[in-house]
C-alpha cells in the first residue's frame, strides 16, 4: 500500500502541488467498525472486506462512487464485484480483490490429483508421509463450512442474525468435524495455538509438519517460497465424510473493497485515490506482490493470474461459497460458534452428541437474544 501511495503522489504532484498521506495499518476485517466507531476521525481511504458495507452505510460512514469514476469502475471490474460493491442502485465501493475466501493449498510431491477429492483420503496420505493437512476448527469463518455444508440457516438481515445450529442439520456438521478431529495429531492439525494462522502455516510447511493447508491467497507466496511454486498446488475444498456420506465442504467467499469516508475533507481527492488504488495496474502490482486475485476484468485475464492455481481453486469452490454479508455479522463471531470446533480439536472428536447439541443450542441462542 505505502508503494502504490508513493506511485499516486509520483503520477499527480507538480505543478507547485505537494500531496500529503498517511497509511495506517488496520486489518480489512476491523476498518470498517473503526470507521463507524468514529468517522470523522477515521481515514479518507480505507481497504475492508465486503460484509461490512451495509454497517458502514446504515451509519452513514460510506461515500457513494463519484460519478466521474463510476462509469469505468463498473465497466473494468466483474460483475458480482460490483454487486457486492452496491447497495440498490448506487456504488459505495471500488472492488479491490476477488479473494476474500479460502481453499486447500498442498504439496505437489505428497498427494495426487485423485487425493484431493476427499479430506479423509488427504488426511490418509499425509499421515503416511509423517505430515499433516491443516484446517483451523476453532475459527468460525472456516468451519462454519460445515454447518452451511449440512443446510444449516445462517443469515444476516436487517440487523437481525439467525443461525439454526441446534438441528438435527446442525449436528451432522458437528459430527463431521469431530470425526476429522478424531486425527489431531496424527495426519491432522486443527489448530495454530498462539501464533496465528499466517505464521503456523509457513512455518508448518518450512518445517515439513504440513502437507496441506485450508487457507486463502495471502499465504500463497509464502508457502511457494517455502516449499518451491513448482511443488505448490492449490485447489477448491474437498469432501467430508457427512451423514455416512461424502458432501462437498462450502465455505465463505467474498472480496475486499475500498471505501471514502464521508467526513474526508478532500472529498474528490479521496475519491481519486480510492480509484487509483483499485485500478488495473495497482491490481496486478498487488496481485504480483501479495497473491491477491484481482477483480479488474483486464487483470484477471493477465495470463500469469489465469494460469496461477489460486485462481482456479477459488472459481471452482466459488459455486460452494457464501457472501459474508448477508449471512454472517458481529453478533454470529462472538456467539461462540469458533468454540465448537475448539473444543472438539481439543478432545480429539471425543465429545457426545448430547454435549454437541448443548453447544450448538447455546450459539443459536447467543445469536437470538443479541
Amino acid at each position: 500500500m505505502k508503494t502504490l501511495v508513493k506511485e499516486f503522489k509520483e503520477k499527480f504532484e507538480g505543478d507547485g502541488l505537494e500531496i500529503k498521506i498517511k497509511t495506517t495499518t488496520k486489518g480489512e476485517d476491523e476498518a470498517g467498525g473503526a470507521i463507524i466507531e468514529n468517522a470523522k476521525k477515521g481515514g479518507d481511504v480505507f481497504s475492508f472486506a465486503d460484509d461490512q458495507l451495509t454497517s458502514l452505510n446504515q451509519n452513514g460512514a460510506i461515500a457513494t462512487v463519484a460519478k466521474y469514476y463510476e462509469t469505468s469502475v463498473k465497466g473494468d471490474n466483474s460483475e458480482e464485484a460490483i454487486t457486492v460493491s452496491s447497495l440498490g442502485d448506487k456504488l459505495y465501493a471500488f472492488p479491490k480483490t476477488s479473494d476474500n475466501g479460502y481453499f486447500m493449498y498442498y504439496d505437489k510431491r505428497v498427494f495426487d490429483e485423485s487425493d484431493l477429492d476427499s479430506m479423509d483420503k488427504m488426511i490418509e496420505k499425509a499421515k503416511a508421509a509423517g505430515k499433516n493437512v491443516y484446517f483451523n476448527m476453532g475459527n468460525a469463518w472456516y468451519s462454519t463450512g460445515f454447518f452451511f455444508t449440512a443446510g444449516c440457516t445462517i443469515k444476516y438481515e436487517n440487523k437481525v442474525q439467525t443461525a439454526t445450529l441446534g438441528t438435527p442439520q446442525g449436528l451432522s456438521a458437528a459430527k463431521a468435524m469431530a470425526h476429522i478431529c478424531e486425527s489431531q495429531d496424527n495426519g491432522f492439525l486443527g489448530s495454530p495455538g498462539m501464533i496465528g494462522d499466517n505464521a503456523f502455516v509457513a512455518q508448518g510447511f518450512a518445517e515439513g509438519k504440513l502437507a496441506a493447508a485450508v487457507i486463502g491467497t495471502w499465504e500463497g507466496p509464502a508457502i511457494k517460497k517455502e516449499i518451491g511454486e513448482e511443488n505448490t498446488g492449490a485447489c477448491k475444498l474437498p469432501t467430508v465424510l457427512m451423514d455416512g456420506e461424502q458432501k462437498q465442504l462450502d465455505s465463505f467467499g467474498g472480496y475486499k473493497l475500498i471505501g471514502v469516508n464521508v467526513y474526508s475533507e478532500y472529498p474528490f481527492a479521496a475519491q481519486t485515490l480510492a480509484y487509483f488504488l483499485s485500478s488495473k495496474d495497482s491490481q496486478l502490482k498487488r496481485y504480483e506482490t501479495r497473491g491477491l486475485i484481482p477483480t479488474n476484468k483486464e487483470a484477471a485475464a493477465d495470463e500469469k493470474v489465469k494460469n496461477d492455481p489460486a485462481f482456479k481453486a477459488i472459481d471452482d469452490q466459488r459455486p460452494y461459497s457464501h457472501a459474508q454479508g448477508t449471512s454472517v455479522g458481529a453478533v454470529y463471531w462472538g456467539s461462540g460458534a469458533g468454540s465448537i470446533g475448539g473444543d472438539l480439536v481439543t478432545a480429539k472428536g471425543k465429545i457426545s452428541d448430547d454435549d454437541l447439541m448443548t453447544k450448538l443450542k447455546g450459539v443459536e441462542a447467543n445469536c437470538r437474544q443479541a
